[in-house]
Parts: structure tokens; sequence; C-alpha cells
């Protein structure tokens, strides 16, 4: 992926990294145990715009169909601080999961 495309992922789903690496980052203890407790605590500290915004964002990742891609975007954004796989699951669950929680 070269440099520029990773600016224009990074800016075009910025809420979602910052909820990925902050949120789910090395001190989600802080926020939580379970995936929506940390989505909970994410919208309490948020206003409803900044929540409207990443689900806006998290749908549109979603739509990414290839399972590679999505991999790759979302490793991206989480830079290094959260995987799903420890927590059981896949990043296409994964934010099928934060996407249901925030309804």
């Amino acid at each position: 992926m070269n440099r520029f495309r990773k600016w224009r992922i990074r800016r075009k789903f910025s809420s979602l990294g910052i909820m990925v690496s902050v949120y789910f980052g090395q001190d989600r203890e802080v926020w939580g145990e379970t995936i929506e407790e940390i989505v909970e605590s994410c919208c309490d500290s948020r206003s409803k715009d900044a929540v409207r915004c990443l689900k806006n964002e998290i749908t549109e990742m979603l739509k990414t169909e290839d399972d590679s891609e999505l991999e790759s975007r979302m490793t991206l954004l989480a830079e290094r601080e959260f995987a799903p796989e420890p927590w059981g699951e896949t990043w296409r669950s994964f934010l099928q999961r934060v996407l249901a929680a925030l309804q």
C-alpha cells in the first residue's frame, strides 16, 4: 500500500482509527472488559455527532467485500494497538459487533 493510499484511508476513517487504537488499545481495561462495554465508554466520552460519524465510517468500512483488503485497512488504522483475533473475532465480525453496540 503506497503512502498516499495509507494517508487517504487514515483520513477517511479517522474516527474508526481513534476508537480502535485508543479505546481498544493497550489501556482498554480502563474502558471496559467486553467489546460492548468499551463501545459504551467510547460513546459516553464523545458527542452524538462523533458517534454518528463513527457509525458511518464502520458502515462504509464493512462495504469492503474482500476480507484481505478489510484486514489490511483495519490493521493500518489499529496502528499495532489492537487485533481482533484474541477476542475470538475477525475484523469483519468485530466491526459488526461494534456497530450493533452503537445502535
